[in-house]
This record gives structure tokens, sequence and C-alpha cells, in this order.
């Protein structure tokens, strides 16, 4: 008996402490879930105000070849795919469900170069006999974007040499509502409709110095950046949401199991006090019988 319970105070222990693991990582990805989201809310204003420049520009110089560069696929080069998954686990289909969908798009493109951020997504690959031709570790869990910068930069000079004619950026966008859920999104060449949305007919007409070509070359390296961090960010803000879900759920599996046993540990101690007065009302019975013997 007394093994027994010496077993069920070893258990609840060990899940006592696992709890406390989890809990410290819930309140870690919520600290982490509450900086993406800021850093998020000022990336998407810097977003939309290059692309009501960009828009400008186009709106100025329909079909100028100036910008057709940008706009249309290159028969040469390679396309090249990116996917952004976490550095670490614990955080439920978070990776698997990008992982999925970036092998459902290698399927589909041939010839294509793989890129990774995030070491989770590299090792994957690996696993499935894809070496990987740049990976990124620690950028998902602290997204920067001198990182962004520098990546962007490198794709606008790969893309204007026609070393690659597209790039994808698999990546899970946050949704404050709902289950995140990863999307393929296209980052080059460039859609005319992504610039049509923006409604300036009361706008004055702006003038371009040194002219609409060079300022339109100067944003596309800082506007692919901020939509490359943006993503980055995204990712950040779901993998941490859903490392909460994860942890949540298993704190709310530890309590319950705590209270499974909490109860036989203490269902064994009446049990055991049971018996032991059970014990000395024997013995006590059978010295008076003696004595009376």
């Amino acid at each position: 008996m007394s093994s027994s319970l010496n077993d069920i105070k070893r258990r609840l222990a060990s899940v006592n402490q696992t709890k406390q693991i989890t809990n410290a990582m819930y309140l870690l990805s919520a600290s982490r879930l509450k900086k993406a989201m800021v850093g998020m809310d000022y990336i998407i204003d810097h977003i939309e105000a290059m692309e009501r420049s960009m828009a400008d520009i186009l709106k100025q110089n329909t079909g100028a070849e100036l910008h057709d560069q940008y706009f249309e696929k290159s028969p040469n080069g390679t396309p090249l795919i990116m996917c952004i998954m976490g550095d670490k686990g614990l955080c439920g289909s978070y990776n698997n469900d990008v992982a999925l969908l970036t092998m459902q798009k290698l399927s589909e493109t041939k010839n294509a170069e793989i890129c990774c951020f995030g070491q989770i997504g590299a090792d994957f690959l690996r696993n499935k006999g894809i070496i990987p031709d740049k990976v990124f570790p620690g950028s998902s869990m602290h997204p920067e974007f001198s990182l962004a910068k520098e990546i962007a930069e490198d794709l606008i000079e790969d893309y204007l040499t026609d070393n690659i004619n597209e790039v994808y950026v698999i990546y899970t966008p946050y949704s404050r509502a709902g289950r995140q859920k990863p999307v393929c999104v296209r980052l080059l060449p460039f859609l005319y409709e992504d610039f049509t949305a923006f409604d300036d007919h009361n706008k004055a007409r702006l003038i371009y110095e040194p002219g609409a070509k060079e300022v339109f070359a100067a944003i596309v390296p800082f506007y692919c950046a901020s939509v490359l961090f943006d993503m980055l960010m995204e990712s950040s803000a779901s993998e941490n949401s859903a490392r909460m879900e994860a942890m949540l759920s298993a704190c709310e599996s530890a309590d319950e199991e705590i209270y499974e046993l909490e109860t036989e540990l203490n269902t064994v101690r009446q049990l055991t006090i049971t018996n032991e007065i059970t014990e000395i009302s024997a013995a006590a019975e059978a010295g008076k019988k003696s004595e009376s013997l």
C-alpha cells in the first residue's frame, strides 16, 4: 500500500511540474503574440502607404515599359518557394499545416528552389529528402526587418537578372477569430489588380523626381521587404496563438489529471488508515481474548 501511495505522489508531483512548464510557455507565447500584433499594426499602415504611391505611379504611366519588368513573368529563371514555419514545436498543427501546403506547392511547381524560415521547416524537408537552398533559423521566433530587407534586395536582384522568375511565400496569416490556416501568396511578379483598389480620384496629380521610373524602382525593394516582414510577423503571431491554445489545453488536461490523482491519493490514504485501525482493533481484541483465557 505504501508503494502505491508513493507512486501516486510521484505522478502528482510530475504532473504539477509539467503544468508549471506549460503555464510558463502559455504566458511567454502571450507576450510574444502581443509584441507581434503591435508590429503588424505599424507595418500594415506602412505597406498601404507604399501601395498608394505605387498605384498612383502606375495610374499616371499606364502601359509604360518601365513597370513591365515587375509585372510580367520572365520565360527564364526558376520559381522560388519560401515557407515560414516555427523554430519549435508544441503549437498544435501549425507547422504541419504549413508543411503540407509546401509539399503540395512543390509538387505543382517544377524545378523550384526552396527557402525556409524557421528550423522546423528545414528539418521537415530534409526528412523528405529535399535539401533547402537557404535556411534562416530563428527568423520566425524573432522577426527582424533588417533580415527581410536583405532578403528582399537579393530577391529583386535575382528577379531582374532572370535567376528567378516567380516568388511564392507560404505562411499563416493571423486571424483574431477562428483557426489559423496557411496560404500561398505570390510576391513576384506583381499583379496590377493589387494596385487598383485605391480610389484617389480627388487626389492631386503628383510629380515624381527624379522621375516615376526611379521612384518606382526605389519603392519596390522596400515594399517587398515590408510585405515579407509582415508575413513573418503574422506567422509569428499565428504560431504563438497556436502555442497558447495548445498550452492552455495542456494545462486543462493537467488540472483534470491532478484532480483524479488527488482523489485517488485521498482514497488510498483513507484505505490505509482504515486498514491500520482494523489491524489495531483486531490486535486489541486478540489481546482481550488471551487475557480472559
